[in-house]
Order: structure tokens, then C-alpha cells, then sequence
């Protein structure tokens, strides 16, 4: 049985890497966290075979663990692209910084 497409494996990184989250957010209101969840879900589910695909790699070795990885950083990555669309002078800030300059 594969709910939504993925393997029990998959479901299970997400599920793990999301409590974590939680547990580790300063943030404690019903609304954060429901907010936190869906977050890392959306994250994990629309992103984790895109990646796979970009980097070139298995998926049979590595879906679990990009899974986890993108539940734990997708609420953070989201809010940063939301931030730079919002204001394109933090793209360049990124890009300076990313390259070493201030």
C-alpha cells in the first residue's frame, strides 16, 4: 500500500523529521504548528523527487532521507523565497554572501 504515491519509508522519514521539528520550534500556538506540519508535508512530498531528479540520485537509496531533510528546512526555504519575492534586493544580498562578500 502506497498512500499518495509513496512508500511507507517515505511517509515515515517525513513523519519523523516533522515531530522533530516540533519539538525543537520555539513556536508552541495550535496554529503554528498545524501551519508547521503542512509545511514540511507540502515540502517533502512536491520537492523530494525534484530534487532527487536535479542531483541525480537514486531514489531507491536516498528518497527517505531528502524527505526528512526537506520536511526539516522546507517551512525555513518557503519563507526565505517568500522574503526574496517579496524584496529582490535579499536575492542579491544572498548571492553576495553566497560568494563570500558581505
Amino acid at each position: 500500500m502506497n498512500p499518495l504515491g509513496q512508500e511507507p519509508s517515505f511517509w515515515f522519514a517525513v513523519a519523523g523529521a516533522t515531530v522533530v521539528k516540533l519539538m525543537t520550534s520555539p513556536y508552541h500556538s495550535i496554529l503554528r504548528a498545524a501551519s508547521t506540519v503542512f509545511a514540511a508535508i507540502f515540502a517533502a512530498y512536491f520537492f523530494t523527487d525534484a530534487l532527487l531528479s536535479v542531483m541525480d540520485w537514486d531514489p531507491d537509496r536516498y528518497k527517505a532521507a531528502v524527505a526528512a531533510l526537506l520536511a526539516l528546512t522546507g517551512e525555513g526555504l518557503m519563507r526565505v523565497a517568500i522574503q526574496i519575492a517579496n524584496d529582490p534586493t535579499r536575492l542579491v544580498d544572498f548571492v553576495k554572501a553566497w560568494r563570500g562578500g558581505k
